[in-house]
């Protein structure tokens, strides 16, 4: 799917969706805004707030701050946690 990116501004294709570990509206707002180079770029500095942080992913209180993480870096309006 073609979009224009929120971050970037060009006309790009969406991310795989497999690539993009968020539910509902928030994997929904990735894949509608944000270009795959973008979302290349993410996966590298998602790494990096991973391991600043010491993010464990069996804590539901990291997920959300490595998503907001995500969508702050992303420029997306609100990073809203994943409920479902």
């Amino acid at each position: 799917m073609s979009v224009v990116c929120k971050r970037c501004g060009r006309d790009g294709d969406s991310p795989p969706p497999h690539r993009v570990p968020f539910a509902g509206q928030a994997k929904a707002d990735v894949l509608s805004g944000i270009c795959a180079s973008c979302w290349k770029e993410w996966e590298g500095m998602e790494i990096k707030v991973i391991n600043e942080y010491r993010l464990s992913f069996l804590d539901p209180q990291h997920r959300e701050m490595l998503q907001r993480a995500c969508f702050d870096f992303l420029g997306l309006s609100q990073g809203r946690p994943a409920t479902e």
